[in-house]
């Protein structure tokens, strides 16, 4: 690792969708950032990629989405939600640079933001550990201690140490960073990325049926993301053989989709997640802070967890500028309370299939609730940026 100041302004653990937006938006602000990641630079993680409105909403403002295009992401033009006995199809309006939605694999995604970051005067070293957190006297968090591949050791100080390092965050159990609320219900995921197969690439499929969720996500270089949602319990007994799984579970959601990805060519080995309660961590304290999914993470079935990663960055990069980090986590809970919510009533499967349709519309209303709170926030927040 090189060697660098011994004090920078931010810290943030952590270079993926979170923790490399907040980096770009504190150095575009000014900023001194450090920003470091465990992974090798590039490398893939565990994703539904599909971006909602306000997160492409987002890119298109910070100047992000023609890199997106670039990368032959396509523009995903229409949601379909699909049921046993009928179909329900949204148009997706183009808005700015943005032609539609878009859902990029994370060995896109994640590396256009870090190069940003560092566009923007951010330092970011790929394949550094934090090791333990620097307090003073009085107990603050005001650095860190990294590790290198190489197994170099390094102590940083810092004005905020920032937590963008997942779901099982290492910042989080330093600080012992309570969890203020706690999901009632979690689904496992079994998924595989499949290219080559004749299904459409300019929309997002979702799949319904009485046992199964699911559904059909095109991503880069004409690959689609397939996966299917169920109990954790039924997973529980079935993931000794997650092949037999994931076709079994493709062929109960739609037959015609299994026929089509049997038809292409795998893209990558089966992936499973066992399912984890949604939850909201207390995301700021004395010295540190938490974002993306080591602040607030609920179930994938809303595939709104890139979504909410970047508007959370958002919030904690202007709350640490205004130097108003309470702002932070009211705002964060006042936003997602609405969709949690209505998540909620999904995963805990306490519906019938003919039920499902009518949740979907609750929780598609309160995600538009919350897209247009989040535009109204940041337009007031940036009025010359969001009028441009």
């Amino acid at each position: 690792m090189n060697q660098s100041p011994s004090h920078y302004d931010a810290v943030i653990v952590g270079a993926r969708a979170a923790g490399a937006s907040t980096a770009m938006l504190l150095a575009r602000a000014g900023l001194d950032v450090l920003v470091v990641d465990r992974s090798a630079a590039g490398s893939d993680t565990l994703s539904s990629h599909a971006l909602m409105r306000q997160a492409v909403s987002q890119l298109n403002r910070w100047g992000i989405v023609p890199a997106l295009v670039d990368a032959g992401t396509p523009a995903i033009r229409r949601t379909v939600f699909a049921y046993p006995d009928h179909e329900v199809s949204v148009d997706i309006r183009p808005e700015g640079d943005a032609e539609g939605l878009y859902a990029p694999r994370r060995t896109v995604l994640d590396p256009i933001l870090v190069d940003a970051a560092r566009a923007a005067g951010a330092e970011v070293h790929h394949d550094t550990a934090l090791t333990s957190l620097v307090r003073d006297d009085a107990g603050r968090v005001h650095g860190v201690r990294l590790r290198d591949a190489a197994g170099s050791e390094r102590t940083v100080l810092a004005d905020i140490v920032i937590g963008a390092d997942g779901l099982h965050s290492k910042v989080a159990r330093e600080v012992d960073a309570p969890i203020v609320r706690r999901g009632r219900a979690a689904n496992a995921v079994v998924m595989r990325y499949i290219s080559g197969c004749d299904l459409a690439d300019d929309e997002y499929r979702w799949i319904n049926r009485p046992t199964r969720l699911g559904g059909a996500i095109p991503t880069n270089d004409g690959v689609h993301c397939l996966f299917s949602s169920l109990r954790p319990t039924e997973f529980a007994t079935a993931r000794h053989d997650v092949e037999s799984l994931f076709w079994e579970s493709l062929e109960e959601l739609d037959p015609a989709v299994a026929d089509a990805a049997r038809g292409g060519d795998p893209a990558g080995p089966f992936r499973t997640f066992p399912g984890h309660l949604g939850q909201f961590r207390r995301p700021v304290g004395d010295g540190w802070a938490l974002v993306g999914d080591a602040g607030y993470f609920k179930d994938p079935a809303a595939a709104h967890g890139i979504s909410d990663a970047l508007r959370d960055a958002e919030l904690l990069a202007d709350a640490i500028v205004d130097g108003n980090l309470a702002a932070y986590g009211s705002t964060r809970d006042r936003l997602s309370a609405g969709l949690f919510d209505a998540l909620e009533s999904i995963v805990d499967w306490s519906w019938t299939i003919d039920e499902l349709p009518e949740r979907h519309f609750h929780m598609g209303k309160a995600m538009s609730i919350e897209h247009n709170a989040v535009l109204e926030h940041f337009a007031a927040r940036h009025p010359r940026v969001a009028a441009a």
